[in-house]
């Protein structure tokens, strides 16, 4: 099938929206599994992803064996950019770590329409610029800010592309992400309950006050939302409005 305006994946509309009929790319609507991985490191990039509704994370396998998560992509971007800045391979893992769907193509037609076609080539060029501002200001922030910083700034990274106020996510899962120890996630996800910034059960966590949440979270989330702000589809939530809690 071919994408439509009602997939909300801005580089893809963009590309599709810029091209007569007989030229569309051959673009197929998937559906994303968490825990799926897209391509491994080292492995040919044969499909690039656009996420409509899934989040995708970026990951690193260090040779010790330790995981770190070295960016995300929802709806604003695509997943296997790298083919079409001239890699023939991926250099990370892409894991899928929010159910949802995407819309796959297939490398000879994503590379001859970023090619061929400048208001795409533009747009997945923005999007690498943000992608850079991500992974710099990522080294930063696991350099100078504390777990709990670190982890708000990434959950709401996390809400902000799939577009809900809760998360199926074990502890386990975003200590792989940020290279921390289960422990430290478990007491600071504690701590974060006890003040009434999330709710923590069944490996759901519900975000309660976002506002607070935001101002718990270190610089990094705001220059990174600042950046990519222009480049989302549905906008960001306010950080005045909080969800509460069933009674």
């Amino acid at each position: 099938m071919y994408p439509t305006a009602s997939h909300s994946n801005a580089l893809c509309r963009k590309l599709v929206g810029s091209l007569p009929p007989y030229r569309h790319p051959n673009v197929e609507d998937v559906l994303l599994t968490r825990g799926q991985t897209l391509f491994e490191n080292k492995s040919r990039i044969d499909h690039l992803y656009f996420p409509t509704s899934a989040v995708v994370t970026r990951t690193y396998l260090a040779t010790c064996g330790h995981t770190a998560e070295m960016g995300m992509v929802g709806h604003e971007g695509v997943v296997g950019i790298s083919l079409l800045l001239g890699a023939e391979t991926a250099n990370n893992e892409a894991l899928v770590h929010v159910d949802g769907r995407a819309l796959r193509m297939e490398r000879t037609a994503a590379v001859n329409a970023f090619q061929r076609c400048e208001p795409f080539r533009h747009a997945v060029l923005r999007y690498a610029r943000a992608m850079i501002t991500q992974i710099s200001q990522l080294a930063v922030c696991n350099s100078l800010h504390c777990i709990e910083q670190r982890f708000c700034r990434w959950f709401l990274m996390t809400l902000d592309r799939a577009d809900t106020s809760e998360l199926m996510l074990s502890h386990h899962f975003v200590a792989q992400m940020l290279a921390v120890r289960r422990e430290s996630i478990s007491c600071a996800l504690a701590h974060l309950a006890r003040e009434g910034l999330v709710l923590n059960e069944h490996r759901r966590i519900r975000l309660l006050d976002r506002a607070a949440m935001e101002a718990l979270s270190c610089e990094c989330y705001h220059v990174i939302r600042e950046e990519y702000a222009p480049l989302f589809d549905r906008q960001i939530p306010n950080s005045k409005c909080t969800a509460h809690a069933p009674e």
